[in-house]
C-alpha cells in the first residue's frame, strides 16, 4: 500500500495515454463525449474519495468546489481572456482556498453534523451560481468559446479526449503518490480511528484540513476540464443531483481504493447509457435507481464491488492447496 510505485503502475499510465491518443482515431463522436464526461468524473470522484475514504470526513461540499472551478475557469476564459492552460490551474487554487476558508469551521464537526453543515454550504453555492445573474448569468448560463491550448483549438469532443486523458493521468499519478507517502497514512489513521492517530503523534485537526483543502483542488479540477469539451454551463451542472451521482460512483466503487473508485464512475457513469437503451419509461427512474444503488451498496457491500473482489480473489488461492491436500490418499 506504501512506497515506491510498482512498474504496472506506469504501465497502466502509459496505456491511458496512447488510448488517449489512440481511440479518437476509431471511434464515433458520441463515444468520445462519454469518454470525456467519464473522465471529468473520475477526477472529481478521486477528489471526493480523498475525503471520503482516506480521511473518513463525509462531507457534502464536494459539488460546490466543482461549480466553483467551472465558473471560474469559463469567467476567466469570458470575461479576462485567460487561455485553458492558466484558467484551470487558477480555478483549482482559488477552491482550494474556498476550501480551506470551509474547512477551518467544519473539521471541528464529525458525522451527520459535518454532512448537514457542508451540505448548507452546497445549497448556498448553488443559489449563488442561480441568483448572480451579473455575474454567472443565473439559469440562462453561460457560453464559452473553444479552449485554445498553445494553438491546439478544442472545438470537438474528438480533440478534447487526449487532453482530458494527459489531465487524469496526472491526476491519477498525484494521487498515487500522495496515498503512499506520509500524508497518506495520516489520513488512514484518522480514517480508523482520530484518537489512536491523536496518540501517535498525528495533528489530525491539520490533516483533516489538508485533505478538504485537497478535495477542493481536484474538484475545482474537475470543473475546470468541464469546459473543456462543454460549450454551455448552467447552474443544473452542480446540483444535489450531481452530488447524488459523484457519492454513488465512490461508494458502489469502493471508498477508500482509487481501482475502486474508477470502477465505480464505469459502471454507475454508464448507467444513464443503459437506461436509455431500456424502455422509455424507465428513463424517469434514473435519479430513484442511483439512490437505490447507493443504499443497497452501503447495506450490503461496506466496501463496495472492489472490496468484494479482492475479497474473493484473496480466498480463492487458500482454498485450492487445501483441497489439493484433502484429495491425497492416507497411507
Amino acid at each position: 500500500m506504501y512506497g515506491e510505485l510498482h512498474w504496472r503502475t506506469f504501465a497502466g499510465i502509459a496505456i491511458l495515454l496512447a488510448l488517449g491518443v489512440l481511440l479518437p482515431l476509431v471511434l464515433p463522436e458520441y463515444f468520445l463525449y462519454l469518454g470525456n464526461t467519464l473522465m471529468m468524473y473520475a477526477i472529481l470522484a478521486l477528489g471526493l474519495d480523498l475525503l471520503l475514504g482516506w480521511s473518513g470526513q463525509f462531507a457534502f461540499a464536494h459539488i460546490a468546489f466543482f461549480g466553483i472551478g467551472i465558473y471560474t475557469s469559463a469567467l476567466l476564459q469570458i470575461r479576462l481572456g485567460v487561455p485553458f492552460i492558466v484558467g484551470v490551474p487558477i480555478a483549482a487554487m482559488f477552491a482550494g482556498v474556498v476550501g480551506l476558508l470551509i474547512a477551518i469551521p467544519a473539521t471541528r464537526l464529525r458525522t451527520v453534523y459535518l454532512a448537514l453543515a457542508t451540505y448548507a454550504f452546497a445549497e448556498c453555492a448553488q443559489w449563488v451560481f442561480r441568483t448572480w445573474d451579473s455575474v454567472t448569468k443565473g439559469s440562462d448560463g453561460l457560453r464559452i468559446s473553444p479552449p485554445d491550448i498553445f494553438g491546439y483549438v478544442v472545438g470537438t469532443d474528438r480533440r478534447a479526449f487526449p487532453v482530458m486523458a494527459i489531465i487524469l493521468a496526472l491526476v491519477l499519478l498525484s494521487l498515487l503518490y500522495l496515498t503512499r507517502s506520509r500524508l497518506g497514512r495520516d489520513l488512514c489513521a484518522i480514517r480508523d480511528s482520530e484518537h489512536v492517530a491523536s496518540a501517535s503523534g498525528v495533528d489530525v485537526k491539520r490533516t483533516k484540513m489538508v485533505a478538504f483543502v485537497l478535495s477542493a483542488v481536484f474538484a475545482g479540477l474537475a470543473g475546470g476540464t468541464f469546459t473543456l469539451f462543454q460549450s454551455f454551463i448552467n447552474p443544473d451542472s452542480v446540483g444535489l443531483a450531481q452530488l447524488i451521482l459523484v457519492l454513488t460512483m465512490v461508494v458502489v466503487g469502493g471508498s477508500g481504493s482509487i481501482a475502486g473508485v474508477l470502477v465505480g464512475v464505469l459502471l454507475i457513469g454508464l448507467l444513464p447509457e443503459i437506461l436509455r437503451a431500456a424502455p422509455r419509461g424507465l428513463l424517469v427512474w434514473q435519479e430513484f435507481a442511483y439512490g437505490l444503488i447507493l443504499v443497497l451498496a452501503t447495506m450490503f457491500m461496506p466496501r463496495g464491488l472492489w472490496g468484494v473482489a479482492k475479497t474473493f480473489f484473496a480466498r480463492t488461492p487458500k482454498s485450492a492447496p487445501t483441497a489439493a491436500k484433502a484429495r491425497q490418499p492416507t497411507s
